[in-house]
């Protein structure tokens, strides 16, 4: 074989290249044209050469070409590709036009330079690239057409419903009887659940339009995660099911990620696994990456004892209207959108979903999520510092579900307990009886043999045990009944904690027991700080698992509301009856808070007029304004805290139910309570020590805010209402509620305003308190 190609070989191999290779002299006449050419130019060799290279170009581009080639000349690069700037056009022997790909070099021969073109015809590429455009924008019609038959059809179905669920809140605030009620409660249940289905096409339509936005913002995993166990314990009930979280220390405390969408993926993996666990266990598990810097990934692993999916169906979960088989869907329900969905939110997260699972054996899936961790705090620090009155405690933990047992010993271990693990109420009362000498006992209701009733009184009847503080774990809402303690089962116990038990919640009831917290009086979530009376709740929120959350924390303290998912239908619900409080999202889709807000004070105005309180994830400076300027009354960013969610609540109930009273300075029913004998001593003595106080606490406030110290002001504040609400100072309550909302949500904006119109009211209530002698409580 020669070692080197000859220059008829070299000829050879260009003229039968399959793209044209021109080459032009210094005088810009065609010397080569190759085979290639012939075929996309539609000329012979014998047609071109020696005539000028102009032949092959459409006329407009002919009289700037002998620029461009001097340039090239003249330019440091002997080769670059023509066209850079667009697309180039040459034109074939018939006087038809083809787009076309080039490169130019020029190479010196003896002393003339010679300049070589390399073409491509591109006319079938840009013809396929049209018809995948024309293609692509038919796609996309026909999704915008799919998203927007949706979303129509999701409003004319949600409007019937809204009123439905309406209609039923206000027939269950009448007198009904039992069997009436009941079947109220069933139309609304029944409609709630047609609307969650509802809310999982729209979530499916936004995110196969790609339209589905994430948050970034912080939060703590952990309330995360145990928001979204809240959400699905109530559905284990009836089942002997235990459902427990277990936390890896390490993990960051806090990051920076969608907390909603996390929350609803982890909502719909618990579900699934409550729905198809009849007993046994559901666990979720969260554990992290060795953190990279600022980055790391959390893994949640979501694992159950239920019925199980077979291997050749494992994928099949994931697809879009599916469900293992259709006996699955006429026995359990659903839509068979929940796990496409979260597939989706986890890869739009950059995240994955897995599952394993064993037919007959239960599921295990795997979330798996990168985050930004913030600051250094791991999840085991959190509540350290308050369990240090735990360290060196004995405590006696008992519960037959080794999974249980395993992360109340890790816990307790991680406070510095000593714990000692029973199996059964035999072995607990034997550890108790040989000499063991424990602090308290931590007990679980469900055992076999004997439940944590029948332990807790036989613990009693023991001379180690007589005063043992006892905690007893259980389902929600179980009633307890022991005979053996006059028929009073809490009697036998210093606290008893609903599961899965939350790490904060445990704390707090350990910490009491043994005497080194005072006894609440009684539970925070009881009863509502302000009556709701007659006063109707909407809440505006596209998200539906946003939605459970709030109306569960509404329910913890005591309120019912209704719920709706975009602006419009908060105006249609008003159109249809009264509300006077709205808990409203800033941004939803159709109408957003914002130009719903402004629609609504337009519409309605003076007594009927509602009361809005914003909520949103964003929190950013500015927010609180553009929601005031648009007429809102409040202000709660995301993840909205108890605490605020009632401090704002109680203030919106207060001034819709005193919209009456709010000309007067001095509530005249509470001046008549302060003087019970007509003589007016006690009205006075309370009056002039309201005097004397109250300048000292507007000078901490003041100084609370020019510190810009929220928590000292929300205390201040919190500490003034209570002196407020003695003399009934109506106008000056609402400043001070709005005050200590502020303090707690840790936004002083506005603050100064509100402080400064809390000094005018308190001038006006000194005024009215010296009038009052005379009988004068007015302005």
């Amino acid at each position: 074989m020669p070692s080197k190609l000859t220059a008829e070989q070299v000829l050879g191999i260009l003229d039968i290249a399959d793209n044209a290779i021109v080459s032009i002299g210094e005088d810009q006449r065609i010397v080569f044209f190759n085979q290639g050419a012939e075929r996309i130019f539609g000329w012979r060799r014998e047609e071109v050469l020696g005539r000028e290279l102009e032949i092959l170009m459409p006329e407009r581009f002919r009289a700037g070409h002998g620029r461009h080639m001097a340039g090239f000349h003249q330019g440091p690069t002997t080769a670059r590709r023509m066209g850079e700037r667009g697309t180039i056009y040459a034109v074939r022997k018939d006087g038809t036009e083809f787009p076309a790909e080039a490169s130019i070099s020029r190479l010196k021969s003896g002393s003339e330079w010679l300049l070589t073109a390399i073409l491509q015809d591109i006319s079938e590429r840009r013809a396929y690239e049209r018809e995948l455009e024309a293609q692509k924008e038919k796609a996309e019609a026909a999704v915008r057409a799919k998203s927007a038959f949706l979303a129509n059809m999701s409003h004319e179905i949600r409007t019937p419903l809204n009123a439905v669920i309406g209609m039923t809140s206000l027939l269950l605030n009448t007198a009904l009887d039992e069997e009436q009620r009941d079947h109220t409660e069933t139309i609304r249940n029944s409609g709630e659940a047609l609307l969650s289905i509802i809310n999982d096409l729209l979530d499916y339509s936004k995110i196969d339009a790609g339209r589905l936005d994430l948050e970034h913002q912080a939060f703590e995993v952990r309330r995360c995660v145990e928001d979204a166990l809240d959400l699905v314990a109530p559905g284990t009930g009836g089942k002997q099911i235990e459902l427990s979280c277990m936390i890896d220390p390490a993990v960051p405390a806090t990051v920076m990620a969608d907390a909603t969408r996390l929350r609803q993926i982890l909502v719909n993996l618990l579900s699934n696994a409550v729905k198809f666990t009849h007993s046994g266990e559901v666990l979720i598990e969260l554990s992290a990456d060795q953190a990279e810097g600022e980055r790391t990934t959390l893994h949640f692993t979501v694992s159950d004892t239920g019925i199980g999916i077979p291997p050749h169906r494992l994928e099949d979960i994931f697809d879009s209207f599916t469900q293992v088989d259709a006996s699955t869907t006429r026995q359990y329900g659903g839509t068979g959108l929940g796990l496409t969905i979260s597939r989706r939110l986890a890869q739009i997260m950059g995240g994955t979903l897995t599952v394993e699972s064993e037919l007959g054996s239960g599921s295990r899936f795997v979330l798996s999520i990168p985050v930004q961790a913030v600051a250094g705090e791991r999840a085991g620090d959190l509540l350290k510092a308050q369990a240090a009155g735990l360290d060196g405690r004995r405590v006696l933990i008992v519960d037959d579900n080794p999974t249980n047992r395993r992360i109340l010993m890790r816990q307790a271990l991680l406070w510095g307990m000593v714990p000692s693990a029973a199996a059964s109420a035999a072995e607990a009362l034997d550890l108790v009886q040989h000499g063991h000498g424990f602090d308290l006992g931590v007990l679980d209701m469900h055992m076999p043999d004997v439940d944590g009733l029948g332990l807790a009184a036989a613990i009693r009847k023991t001379e180690q045990g007589r005063a043992l503080p006892l905690i007893l774990l259980t389902s929600i809402g179980l009633r307890l009944h022991a005979p053996d303690a006059g028929g009073d089962g809490d009697a036998l116990f210093a606290a008893r904690l609903n599961k899965p038990v939350k790490p904060a919640v445990l704390l707090e009831a350990l910490l009491r027991a043994l005497g080194q917290r005072k006894q609440a009086t009684a539970p925070a979530q009881a009863a509502p700080v302000a009556a709701q009376g007659n006063i109707e709740i909407l809440v505006a929120e596209d998200n539906a698992i946003n939605q459970k959350v709030i109306r569960q924390q509404l329910r913890r303290l005591g309120y019912r509301a209704d719920v709706v998912g975009n602006g419009v239908e908060v105006i249609e619900a008003l159109e249809r009856q009264d509300y006077g409080v709205i808990l409203m999202d800033m941004q939803m889709p159709e109408m957003d808070g914002i130009e719903a807000t402004r629609r609504l004070r337009r519409r309605f105005t003076g007594a009927s007029a509602p009361y809005i309180i914003a909520m949103t994830a964003n929190a950013l400076p500015g927010d609180r304004e553009r929601c005031l300027e648009a007429g809102m009354d409040a202000y709660l960013p995301k993840p909205v805290i108890l605490d605020d969610l009632r401090v704002a609540l109680a203030l919106g109930i207060e001034q819709v139910q005193g919209r009456g009273r709010m000309a007067l300075v001095l509530d005249p029913a509470r001046l008549g309570e302060l003087d019970p004998d007509g003589d007016g001593e006690l009205a006075a003595e309370l009056g002039a020590a309201f005097a004397d106080e109250v300048p000292g606490l507007l000078e901490k406030a003041q100084a609370a805010v020019r510190a810009q110290d929220a928590a000292a002001l929300a205390a201040v504040a919190h500490y003034l209402l209570s002196s407020i609400d003695i003399i009934g100072a109506q106008r000056m309550r609402l400043h001070c509620m709005h005050l200590e909302l502020l303090g707690r949500a840790g936004n002083l904006d506005g603050a100064q305003e509100e402080l400064a119109a809390l000094a005018r009211e308190f001038d006006a209530v000194r005024a009215a308190l010296r009038a009052s002698r005379g009988g004068e409580g007015r302005s």
